[in-house]
C-alpha cells in the first residue's frame, strides 16, 4: 500500500517502487487491473503494437484488444496509424491531474449537499480505525476541526506525531488541556504530567485519548495481539465517558503530586495499594 506522511508526502522509506504498487495506485483511481497493466505498459513503451503490449503487460492475448478498446473510451490510449495500430498513452501527469479535478469536483459537490444527503449530522456511530498511521491522520483530521477545546491525553512519541496540529490548533485561540504520560513533556496548551510509576506505565500503556469541541472522541489502545487499534465517534454518550476520564486521571495525578508523601506512605511507592483494586 502506498503510504502518506504526515504532511501529505510520499514515503518513499515505507513504500518502495514497484509495479505491482503503480497498479495498485491505478487501480485505486478506478482502473481494474488489467486496464492498469496496459496502459503502464503503453507508458513504458510509447507507440507499441498490440502484440508487444501483450508480451510487456502480461495481459492475457484475448483481453489485451478489449481492453485497449476500454482505455481508449476512456481517453487514456490513442490509437496511431493502421496496419497496424500503434498505441500512445495519455501523459501521466495529465492521468493524474485529470484525477485530481474529477475527485475535488466529486467531493466539493458532496459535502456543499451533505445536509441533504444526510440527515445525521452528529452519528452515533463507532468507527474503527486499524494502523498507526491511519490513527494518527484521523486524529490531525480531528485536531484541525478544533473551534473551542481539545482534551487529549497521550504520550511522548504519540503527541510527536500530532504536534504540528495542535500548535495550529492553539494559533485558532482553541483551548488545550493536555494528559501527558511520559517523563518528556511538550509544551502544549495547559500541560498536566502523569505520575510515572511502573504500575501506571502498564495500566496505561499505548493509550491515545482525547475529545475535541464536546462533538468528536478518538481513543487507542494496544489490544490482545499487541496491535494497535482505535476509534473515533460523534457518540455523545461516549465522548462524555472520555471526557470524565482525562479529567479524573488529572484529578488523581495532581493529588498525588500535591501530597505525594503521605500518599505513597499510604499505597506504597508504585501505588499498588490505591491501583490493584
Amino acid at each position: 500500500m502506498v503510504v502518506i506522511d504526515s504532511e501529505g508526502g510520499y514515503n518513499k522509506k515505507q513504500s518502495p517502487f514497484s509495479d505491482d504498487e503503480v497498479i495498485h495506485c491505478f487501480n485505486e483511481l478506478g482502473l481494474p487491473k488489467y486496464e492498469g497493466k496496459i496502459y503502464l505498459a503503453v507508458l513504458r513503451n510509447n507507440l507499441s503494437y498490440g502484440s508487444e503490449i501483450q508480451k510487456i503487460s502480461g495481459v492475457p492475448g484475448p483481453k489485451v484488444y478489449e481492453t485497449l478498446s476500454a482505455l481508449i473510451d476512456k481517453g487514456l490510449i490513442y490509437p496511431s496509424g493502421d496496419n497496424p495500430v500503434r498505441y500512445q498513452p495519455l501523459p501521466l501527469e495529465d492521468f493524474v491531474s485529470n484525477n485530481v479535478k474529477k475527485y475535488k469536483k466529486i467531493s466539493n459537490y458532496l459535502l456543499e449537499h451533505k445536509d441533504s444527503i444526510s440527515q445525521n449530522k452528529y452519528p452515533n456511530w463507532l468507527w474503527q480505525i486499524q494502523g498507526y498511521e491511519n490513527l494518527m491522520d484521523k486524529a490531525g483530521e480531528i485536531i484541525d476541526k478544533a473551534e473551542k477545546s481539545i482534551m487529549i491525553s497521550f504520550w511522548y512519541d504519540d503527541g510527536v506525531h500530532v504536534q504540528k496540529q495542535l500548535e495550529a490548533a492553539i494559533k485558532r485561540d482553541v483551548k488545550i488541556i493536555s494528559n501527558q504520560m511520559s517523563e518528556r513533556i511538550l509544551s502544549l496548551g495547559q500541560v498536566f504530567t502523569h505520575d510515572p510509576s511502573q504500575i501506571v506505565e502498564n495500566l496505561h500503556s499505548s493509550e491515545f485519548i482525547m475529545v475535541v469541541d464536546d462533538l468528536y472522541g478518538m481513543f487507542a489502545f494496544k489490544n490482545q495481539d499487541q496491535k494497535i487499534e482505535g476509534y473515533n465517534t460523534s457518540n455523545q454518550g461516549i465522548i462524555r465517558i472520555l471526557d470524565t476520564y482525562i479529567r479524573h486521571d488529572i484529578y488523581i495525578n495532581r493529588l498525588i503530586s500535591d501530597f505525594k508523601e503521605p500518599v505513597l506512605r499510604k499505597y506504597g511507592r508504585d501505588l499498588e495499594g490505591l491501583l490493584n483494586l
